[in-house]
């Protein structure tokens, strides 16, 4: 029970960094000689980070990313950049959030962009100072470096891992922190904030496909996350329409797919599938108008 609690002096602060700054340190260690154990280290990392954050004083952090940072600089240059700083950066980023009492949706979904952007940053510096590409790296180790449209790939792949890890350390967070009476907020109480970001993400989808394609396809993978939440939490008293609405918009949405698809360039065409999401947020924005016209007539009757 003492290993979860606030710490408030300046030498619990320090102790308790000095832990979890020796096991990131093991695992980076570890990773030296077992490579596969990265696929460890990516969920460990920020999941420290994200205890020292939220049971520490924040002002301390920089001295726990510090020590960190500089040790495994010691032990391999590129897994630093490209691993450990991002996770340091984005498990600092969770604590934070998760203390400031932000609903989870905008957690996973802000961390994950987080991550995402520290990777892509990484990928030069690592070529500048190893010579080393990343990036033909796991292209060959997937056996697609010949592919055509690996430059959508390659930002596709780097966001799935930024969301995986962001997901599982979320969970882990999630479950853990419960047992210690810290409660995260599953649902924004107004639901129409979802809706809007929705359509703000469909509307980059489309618009990046104009001018930077390859990342179009990010802006429509969070769009379907959020549009995720926002059907988990849906009030199913009526469930049946519910039914009736989704059904309804899956078909129109496979029609005007099957129907664009052809004139589209590829590989942009399964930009088409945003129309899901736009039309899942434009029902249920006409839902809740509906609910509430209905709420107030009956309180003047």
């Amino acid at each position: 029970m003492g290993l979860f609690k606030k710490r408030e002096s300046l030498v619990s602060n320090i102790a308790y960094m000095g832990i979890m700054a020796a096991i990131n340190i093991i695992f980076v260690t570890m990773t030296y000689f077992v490579p596969f154990l990265l696929f460890v280290l990516v969920f460990v990392l920020p999941l420290c980070s994200a205890i020292i954050t939220y049971y520490c004083k924040k002002k301390y952090f920089p001295i726990f990313f510090i020590v960190v940072s500089a040790v495994c600089f010691l032990i391999d240059i590129s897994d630093t950049i490209f691993y450990v700083i991002p996770s340091l950066l984005t498990g600092f980023g969770f604590g934070l959030l998760i203390d400031k009492k932000v609903p989870s949706i905008f957690i996973i979904a802000v961390i994950t962009i987080v991550q995402f952007n520290l990777s892509l940053l990484a990928i030069p510096i690592i070529q500048w100072l190893t010579n080393r590409d990343i990036v033909i790296d796991m292209a060959t180790m997937f056996k697609v470096n010949e592919n055509q449209y690996l430059e959508y790939l390659k930002y596709g792949f780097i966001y799935f891992i930024s969301f995986v890890q962001t997901m599982l350390t979320f969970i882990v967070l999630h479950s853990e922190l419960a047992k210690f009476g810290i409660n995260f907020v599953d649902e924004t109480k107004k639901g129409f904030i979802i809706d809007i970001v929705v359509f703000v993400l469909i509307a980059a989808s489309v618009g990046t496909a104009f001018f930077i394609p390859a990342i179009s396809y990010i802006f429509l993978f969070t769009a379907m996350l959020f549009m995720v939440d926002r059907l988990l939490h849906l009030n199913y008293s009526h469930y049946k329409l519910y039914l009736i609405e989704l059904a309804g918009i899956s078909l129109i949405t496979l029609f005007f797919v099957a129907l664009l698809y052809p004139y589209i360039n590829k590989p942009l065409g399964l930009l088409t599938l945003g129309l899901f999401p736009t039309l899942i947020s434009i029902a249920c924005l006409i839902n809740n108008c509906l609910l509430s016209k209905r709420n107030k007539d009956t309180i003047i009757e």
